[in-house]
């Protein structure tokens, strides 16, 4: 079974996946992404939850693998996150973890199955 890399560490990191994820399907602004983070089971309520979106926001924008661009359009003005090429090698990289991780947990699932079967 191959070994993980470490790309996915630190608290937090599977609702960063999924974020920048998100922002790789079209450009969007916070608010969006906090609405659609629900599609994957993650439900920020309150204000101080709400607020771990643009702290990976900055994040992201610091390492690179975002960019944003101010949409006057609005009132007031909404801020459109973008992917960067190197967020997309990045996410590519958080894909090949998330494989390997399934594949330890399939090994999990069957090994505690087994001791299922032998409990009767």
């Amino acid at each position: 079974m191959k070994r993980c890399n470490n790309v996915l560490k630190g608290k937090g990191w599977l609702m960063s996946a999924f974020l920048l994820l998100i922002i790789a399907e079209k450009p969007i602004h916070g608010y969006n992404i906090g609405k659609k983070l629900g599609e994957f089971g993650i439900n920020l309520k309150g204000v101080s939850n709400k607020g771990r979106i643009y702290t990976f926001l900055s994040s992201y924008e610091e390492e690179g693998y975002i960019e944003s661009n101010w949409d006057t359009q609005y009132s007031p003005p909404r801020k459109i996150y973008n992917i960067t090429q190197k967020g997309l090698e990045y996410l590519n990289s958080i894909e090949e973890e998330i494989v390997i991780m399934k594949d330890y947990l399939d090994h999990f699932s069957d090994r505690l199955a087994n001791i299922k079967n032998r409990q009767g």
